[in-house]
């Protein structure tokens, strides 16, 4: 497991200065939830975070690799690898079954996908999937939709598991789902969760939280 270690990163867009030289680690295993206003720069943290955006300035450095300065195939292959990132809007695509969609990381890696499918029939019993693996995105309900990207995001066994507003787009009850699947992983897996989130019910499942402000940390606890 891997320590996340985030160093005067900064990040702007234009003339618009989004992250201001944001320092903090992570330890291996933690829960974390990052919060903060619309605009705070919290996303953009959490892009850098998972190798999605690259800093103006600063490093982020993942166990012993120092990813803000890896060539882009090098940070490719470990997303696919040993980071996991989800979205508010599920991303699945909707011509494809669920299993398919869980599959397509690996089927993008050029994996073998015959050696996944004892850990896919694994996943998705936890993950309460097993029933709708053959059905397509448009039948599930939002919090099915959620796991199901949550289990596309585990498939690979990542380290960690970066999640951008997990609940913004689902009702308080698959809210509440989500979320216990969430802790259920970082509790009983060991995956390290790190979370952006606007509600302060979901924030409370961490057991650390950051508050972003203007781009800066405004309190760590």
């Amino acid at each position: 497991m891997a320590d996340i270690i985030v160093s005067n990163v900064s990040k702007s867009f234009g003339d618009r200065e989004v992250l201001h030289s944001v320092s903090f680690s992570v330890r291996s295993g933690d829960f974390l939830s990052i919060t903060g206003e619309s605009g705070s720069g919290k996303s953009t943290l959490l892009s850098v975070m998972g190798g999605v955006l690259r800093p103006d300035a600063g490093t982020v450095t993942i166990g012993k690799e120092e990813i803000t300065s890896l060539p882009e195939k090098k940070l490719a292959l470990l997303r696919r690898t040993s980071i996991g990132f989800v979205y508010q809007f599920f991303n699945l695509v909707p011509t494809m079954t669920v299993r398919d969609n869980i599959l397509l990381p690996l089927r993008l890696a050029g994996e073998k996908i015959k050696d996944h499918q004892e850990k896919l029939e694994e996943l998705a019993e936890y993950t309460r999937l097993t029933k709708v693996l053959s059905s397509y995105p448009e039948t599930l309900s939002g919090g099915e939709q959620q796991r199901a990207a949550i289990l596309r995001a585990l498939i690979h066994n990542p380290e960690v598991i970066f999640l951008d507003e997990p609940t913004g787009n689902l009702d308080s009850e698959n809210a509440k789902g989500v979320m216990e699947l969430l802790t259920k992983l970082n509790g009983e897996l060991g995956v390290t969760v790190v979370q952006v989130t606007h509600s302060e019910t979901g924030a409370s499942y961490g057991n650390s939280r950051i508050s972003v402000k203007d781009g800066r940390i405004e309190t760590c606890f």
